[in-house]
């Protein structure tokens, strides 16, 4: 039984760590992420969900909320992993929304 357990603790670990390590902060391309942060407003434009575009949060809030806020976010969506965003997706949409934030030097509304 305890074998049972340490390798099921170890394998959780593998997979949390490979998942950490998939999303890329430093990747992304903001046009395509400008295209797919539009897919989030199907939602996020205040009448399904809370209304979001890329100058809500500074550039510290999106770093965060990429880190921590976002998997928070999809324990509490369990509808999340059915819609099928690719981490290339998740990428581009924090590299326009990083590089759109309220401090930055061209901040976007989606209004």
């Amino acid at each position: 039984m305890k074998m049972y357990r340490t390798t099921l603790m170890t394998a959780l670990l593998l997979a949390t760590t490979s998942l950490a390590f998939a999303f890329n902060p430093d990747g992304g391309d903001p046009a395509k992420g400008k295209e797919a942060f539009g897919t989030c407003r199907k939602c996020h434009d205040g009448s399904k969900a809370t209304s979001m575009s890329p100058s809500s949060k500074t550039k510290k809030q999106w770093e965060r909320y990429f880190e921590n806020d976002f998997e928070k976010l999809k324990k509490k969506m369990p509808e999340w992993d059915s819609w099928g965003y690719s981490n290339e997706f998740l990428e581009n949409v924090y590299r326009y929304s990083v590089d759109h934030a309220l401090d930055s030097d061209k901040p976007q509304t989606c209004d």
